[in-house]
């Protein structure tokens, strides 16, 4: 009797190949084969006819293994060897072995860690897909694609494992959004293949031509090419892909992705050409210097007073209420008045206040000559903000910075392709305004060509007027100290500054005491006179829209 203990799985896996030599697989052949197969069985979790298989592979490991030298070796025929097909596929689900398919046969190869394993006496056991990192799982989809273009992993088996490595990783942000969309197998492993695309070869626009060779069913892959350019799959109904554009006009032999898709799967993962013309900005609130801020007495009270409403526990009461009563919940907000009088720097301060980072919008960017590019942009930014809202404590505020230009008067009867694409983009703002959960604010310069369609979704305006002399002079002493009590009040009231402006001059006069060691008076009235050449005292017929 052979003690199997001291016997190695490669041990037994020789005296196995040498008995099956011509033995036809007979039942004498596992009678005499027993006490090895034992050893293979036991150590590996292996049926008894697996463990022969599997001995029958790693003896042909060195090169390409055909089922069809198993015949020639066992001394079989082929349709005995076809009896065992379903042992040869648990053998491969289980990785022992990997299989290259072609239309005129199967070729197996053993891979060179199932082999070390064997070396080492022990079962192999694919590496642990838990716990991934968002790297490390596009990584193992690299190797997953290859796996299904060389043919060495069947479309069955890549969706197997492809929900596998989803289901067991399903604490990655990029995971749970790929699992909140009802999509059938085939759209998964497509929308899939175009993420692995995107990050690990930076490649966007995917055609027939790099996608036929995953989809091995050919009614598959002819059903998948048709909806994808008919676009009535369901990844366009989800408003993941869209079909690529070239010089303005659409292109449906190739799609990509959207900007929602890399924005809410992708994140940081996506291409940096991708991400590098998305219009907005992200200022994080503790990156924010904090400033002291001087107001007339009306605007101090109204900023006093919605720096109060936002501040989180307020907001989210109050966002209850209004829900309870059936009303929108969004806060949107209008920063109007005369160049340098604290608009944007309010916003900043705000946010510092209330723990808020500020979501900014850079409205030139949001505007593509291509058409209707323009349009989607700006469902782009609102479909982002909206996700940073769900995904946070803490809503970001959302600002449209000198949003002047998005802000004026529609053109009714417009013709002209211009005037149509700002007409769109404005309505897409105004019905964003109406759904809106957070806090938008926008700042502008110009309200007297406001569109009357926006000023009525503003909840709150605040006009921030010039400074009068009692809030010049405080402006004054706070960015030059070392100025004397006559000289603060002189400047004060002889000069109608803004903040803006005595905040220029004030860095003008530290760069002279740096140079010349000190600035007369006199220096200082003449860098008064030249920042008013362009100051526009008037209030340049801007009518007042209120608080």
């Amino acid at each position: 009797m052979i003690d199997g203990t001291d016997m190695t799985v490669l041990d037994a896996m020789e005296h196995i190949m040498e008995l099956s030599e011509n033995s036809g697989l007979s039942e004498e052949f596992f009678r005499k084969a027993e006490p090895y197969i034992k050893v293979v069985s036991g150590k590996l979790s292996l049926t008894p006819v697996q463990s022969v298989l599997l001995s029958a592979f790693v003896n042909g490991s060195a090169d390409t293994v055909y089922v069809s030298s198993f015949a020639s070796h066992f001394g079989c025929s082929t349709l005995r060897i076809i009896r065992y097909m379903k042992d040869i596929d648990e053998l491969e689900e289980r990785k022992y072995v990997r299989c290259s398919s072609t239309k005129e046969r199967r070729a197996y190869r053993v891979p060179f860690e199932v082999v070390d394993a064997l070396k080492e006496d022990r079962p192999y056991e694919p590496e642990n897909r838990r716990g991934l990192s968002i790297g490390q799982l596009f990584a193992v989809l690299d190797e997953l694609f290859e796996s299904l273009n060389d043919d060495e992993l069947k479309y069955e088996a890549f969706v197997r494992e492809a929900r596998a490595l989803l289901e067991d990783n399903r604490q990655l942000e990029f995971v749970r959004g790929v699992r909140q969309y009802d999509i059938d197998s085939d759209d998964l492993v497509m929308l899939l293949f175009m993420c692995h695309k995107a990050v690990n070869e930076d490649d966007l626009s995917i055609s027939w031509y790099d996608y036929r060779n995953i989809f091995k069913d050919k009614f598959t892959a002819r059903f998948m090419k048709d909806s994808l350019q008919r676009g009535d799959n369901d990844l366009f109904g989800n408003g993941l892909i869209e079909h690529c554009t070239e010089d303005g006009v659409v292109d449906n032999t190739c799609v990509t992705l959207t900007d929602k898709a890399m924005r809410t799967l992708l994140g940081d993962m996506a291409p940096s050409a991708a991400r590098s013309h998305s219009g907005r900005n992200i200022i994080k609130c503790g990156s924010i210097v904090e400033k002291a801020l001087f107001y007339p007495e009306a605007v101090a009270r109204q900023v006093r007073e919605l720096s109060g409403l936002l501040q989180p526990e307020s907001f989210s009461r109050i966002c209850e209420r209004l829900a309870s009563k059936g009303m929108r919940k969004g806060f949107t907000c209008l920063f109007y008045g005369t160049p340098g009088t604290g608009k944007t720097e309010t916003v900043l301060q705000i946010a510092r206040a209330t723990g808020r980072d500020i979501f900014m919008v850079d409205v030139s960017q949001l505007r593509s000559k291509w058409v209707g590019e323009s349009e989607k942009n700006v469902k782009g930014l609102f479909d982002e903000y909206r996700s940073k809202v769900m995904q946070g404590k803490t809503a970001p505020i959302l600002l449209f910075n000198e949003a002047d230009a998005i802000l004026n008067r529609r053109k009714h009867g417009a013709e002209g392709g211009v005037d149509k694409m700002e007409n769109a983009m404005q309505n897409i703002i105004l019905q964003e305004m109406e759904s809106l959960e957070g806090i938008m604010i926008a700042t502008t310069n110009l309200s007297g060509n406001m569109d009357s369609a926006f000023e009525r979704r503003f909840l709150y305006k605040v006009e921030f007027t010039r400074p009068d002399t009692a809030v010049r002079a405080r402006i004054w002493q706070a960015m030059l100290p070392s100025l004397s009590g006559d000289t603060v009040s002189y400047m004060a009231e002889r000069y109608s500054l803004s903040g803006g402006q005595i905040e220029n001059i004030a860095r003008k006069y530290s760069v002279a005491e740096v140079l010349y060691g000190g600035v007369s008076e006199e220096r200082l009235r003449e860098l008064c006179g030249q920042e008013m050449l362009n100051s526009g005292e008037g209030d340049g017929g801007k009518r007042k829209i209120g608080f």
